[in-house]
């Protein structure tokens, strides 16, 4: 059977009461700050951890200082984050967004920030900015056209649905030692979290008919990108690296792949993986221990009654069923 590796954790934490410490390491951490305490008094204190799987990362920081910093404009990821504890303001891109215990937002991208804090603890999910513009991508967004245009969720219920979603995510991924997290499931568990993010959250994929066509792919293109995804489907596996694997838009390549197979690309390597599991059941024998949860993760399936699902309808039996052939 083909391997998975689990994703090794990275634990990064400070706990300090000295302010050139402290900016020092939430510059390498977070992103580059100009930081001034103006409310740093002998017993207080910063202390700040930060867990990172792969190129996803879960951050609490608790303080009891207050500070302003200017925070150079985010690159590779968005932070997501949840008010646990005083107040904060935050400014950039044209928002001006008040903190209070318990709120929801979403920073601002590419753009500097100006924060105010005092005394505020905050749970981070820092998502890579590309799984983002992946499934915008997908949407029929370009990635230069991508953006939030508000930092908070659109209502109470998104709200509600997104933090539940982040409680449990941020707890699971502060964990160190997490069996289950290997690759295609921190993939998975990314897309997740991005997509929810953009139901939550709004931005311009929700503006598609102010979008241009996806223009022309060459048949050469779709099969250049069919071999890659037959060719590696155990791998983490993004719409724009497959297009840039194929040497054609990401628009384009989804509209190929509607025309032609009238699916999606994702939806294409999920039958791959699906074939491939059919594989693996098919090949093992009793000695080897394997079960219909262990291949399912395998292949990246995190759910194994969904697993069994799509599996029976695409291959009119259950996962069961092929183990015990």
């Amino acid at each position: 059977m083909t391997a998975h590796r689990l994703v090794e954790a990275r634990r990064e934490e400070l706990a300090s009461r000295d302010a050139e410490e402290t900016v020092a390491f939430v510059s390498q951490m977070y992103a580059d700050n100009d930081l001034r305490f103006w409310k740093s008094l002998p017993q207080c204190r910063v202390r700040t951890s930060a867990m990172v799987w792969g190129e996803i990362m879960a951050t609490e920081i608790r303080s009891t200082i207050g500070y302003s910093c200017r925070i150079a404009p985010l690159q590779d990821h968005v932070y997501f984050e949840r008010s646990l504890r005083g107040r904060a303001r935050l400014r950039g891109g044209g928002h001006d967004v008040q903190q209070q215990r318990n709120d929801l937002m979403v920073f601002p991208f590419g753009v500097p920030i100006l924060a105010d804090c005092d005394s505020h603890d905050v749970n981070l999910l820092h998502i890579p900015y590309d799984v983002l513009t992946d499934l915008a991508a997908e949407s029929g967004i370009d990635a230069a056209a991508f953006r939030f245009t508000s930092l908070v969720p659109r209502d109470p219920r998104s709200e509600r649905f997104w933090g539940r979603l982040f409680d449990l995510t941020h707890h699971e991924l502060a964990a160190p030692d997490s069996p289950v997290l290997t690759e295609l499931v921190l993939q998975n568990l990314t897309r997740t979290l991005a997509a929810a993010a953009l139901a939550v959250f709004p931005n311009t994929t929700m503006d598609l008919h102010l979008q241009p066509g996806p223009g022309v792919v060459a048949h050469s293109a779709l099969q250049r990108a069919i071999d890659y995804l037959q060719a590696n489907p155990a791998q983490p596996i993004t719409i724009s690296q497959l297009a840039s694997q194929s040497g054609t838009s990401v628009r384009a390549l989804q509209n190929a792949f509607r025309t032609h197979h009238d699916t999606t690309p994702l939806e294409y390597l999920r039958r791959v993986r699906l074939d491939r599991a059919r594989q693996d059941l098919r090949a093992a024998e009793p000695s080897d221990g394997y079960t219909v949860a262990i291949v399912a993760a395998r292949w990246g399936f995190t759910h194994p009654g969904r697993f069994a699902q799509l599996y029976k309808q695409a291959f009119g039996r259950s996962p069961r069923q092929e183990l015990r052939h």
